[in-house]
Formats: C-alpha cells, sequence, structure tokens
C-alpha cells in the first residue's frame, strides 16, 4: 500500500497538482495538510471520480487536514474529538485497510516565548497523550507537517536556525517521545542520506539552493514493514508549488 503525505498549501491553488501527482505516483491513500478551505467547499467529486473515498476536517482560510483513500475510510475521529475548545481543524484519523491513519498538522508556533508557541507545545501534549492512550494498535500511521525538525541535521544551517522556531529544544524534545511510544520515524531510519529536507523557503531561492528544513514525518509502529520512501523533490520544483513536498511510503 502507498501511502503519501503533503502539505498542499492551499488545494484551490493546486488541485491538478494533486491530481497529477496521485495518478503519477500510483498513491492509494494520501494525507493533507493546509487545505486551506471549509469541509463543505473540498471538491470531493472529483477525486470520487478517481476513486477515491475521502475524509475531510476543514476550516475557512486557514489549516484544515483531509484523508484520500481508494480503501473504505471508517471509524473516523476529527480533531475537535480529542483537542477540546480547539476551532483549529489541524487532525483526523481512519481506520484503513486494517491500519489507524492520521493526517496531522502541527502548529507552527511562531516564535519562542509567543502564545502561539505555548498552543503549540499543549497541541503536542494532547496529541501524544491521545496517542499513548487510544491507539496501543500495533498497526498505527500518523503522517504530517509537524513544524519541527528534528536534530541539527534536519536543517541546512543549524547555527542560523539555533533556537529559532521549529529548532527549538522543548519543540525537538516533545518530538522525541513518537518514538518513546514506540514509533519509527520512517524517513530517518530508512534514507540513509544527507539533506532530507522537505520544506523551502519560498524566498530567496531557497529550493534552487537546497537551503531547506524537515519538517514532514511519518511516525507508525516499527513493527510494520516498510518496502520504500522516497521524498517527492521534484514536485516542489513545479509551477506555482507548494513549499512543501510530498513524502511516499511504501508497506
Amino acid at each position: 500500500m502507498k501511502i503519501a503525505t503533503w502539505n498542499i498549501n492551499s488545494l484551490r491553488v493546486r488541485v491538478e497538482q494533486l491530481t497529477d501527482f496521485l495518478h503519477e505516483n500510483d498513491i492509494e491513500v494520501i494525507l493533507l495538510q493546509e487545505i486551506k478551505c471549509k469541509t463543505e467547499e473540498f471538491p470531493k467529486y472529483i477525486f470520487e471520480e478517481l476513486g477515491y473515498n475521502c475524509s475531510i476536517f476543514g476550516q475557512k482560510a486557514y489549516n484544515g487536514v483531509a484523508i484520500l483513500s481508494k480503501y473504505l475510510i471508517e471509524e473516523v475521529v476529527f480533531g475537535n474529538d480529542i483537542f477540546q475548545n480547539d476551532e483549529q481543524a489541524r487532525y483526523v484519523e481512519a481506520l484503513i485497510n486494517g491500519y489507524k491513519i492520521a493526517s496531522v498538522y502541527v502548529p507552527n508556533g511562531k516564535s519562542p516565548g509567543d502564545p502561539a508557541y505555548n498552543y503549540k507545545l499543549n497541541f503536542l501534549k494532547i496529541l501524544l497523550n491521545h496517542l499513548k492512550i487510544n491507539c496501543e494498535n500495533d498497526k498505527y500511521i500518523i503522517g504530517g507537517d509537524f513544524n519541527i525538525t528534528m536534530s541539527d541535521a534536519d536543517v541546512y544551517d543549524p547555527n542560523l536556525w539555533r533556537n529559532k522556531i521549529c529548532c527549538t529544544d522543548l519543540e525537538r524534545k516533545k518530538l522525541s517521545e513518537f518514538k518513546a511510544l514506540g514509533y519509527a520515524d520512517v524517513m530517518n531510519d530508512l534514507l540513509d542520506a544527507p539533506d532530507l529536507y522537505t520544506w523551502w523557503d519560498y524566498r530567496r531561492d531557497s529550493f534552487t539552493k537546497n537551503k531547506g528544513l524537515r519538517l514532514d514525518y511519518f511516525f507508525m509502529k516499527s513493527n510494520i514493514p516498510v518496502k520504500n520512501c522516497e521524498i517527492k523533490k521534484e514536485i516542489r520544483a513545479r509551477i506555482r508549488p507548494s513549499d512543501h513536498a510530498p513524502v511516499v511510503i511504501e508497506i
């Protein structure tokens, strides 16, 4: 089964890019983040015609996550069932082909000391607690934009980013707790290569100069055998791209 995660940074702008990507890579399940549209405005019919079932948790103009699957989608849980009194659409999970699969969009946090930074840390605390209590299933997979670098190896210039958002010790400590719960970092474990970036700023010619960060991840229970993992960097090079590249795994 081929599963992809992609922060698409506005579905409306990139519907054709998404349909092309699904077709070119024979994707069976895709986890989307930052769809930036309300649930009822998501063009499900386009993807249903391609054979996908759709589970959407949208929000006007901001955030929003989705799961598209060629398999039946069951037992759907939306973020507002987990993150109480939180109006931001950042999480959806479902039972798909025997696996519990989740799409997550972790808050950016703006900067250390900002209220948004505390919101980010609290979001991660609630998510980790949810996984610990409710997701003991040995077939659990979570993918998405975590807005955190695991280590300096995931930053093109660690000194420049030292103690900046996405690279602070507190954020990285929270991200490391996924491993403590028995989840493997698929990219890090399978791809023995430098510069495994998934995000490049639109400014300062960052993509051409490969000035990137690794912000997108697949975490899964370590007993799940993974055949392959790829960062589809070529998608970032296309016209009017998302600032994130898709990540694809095959299990």
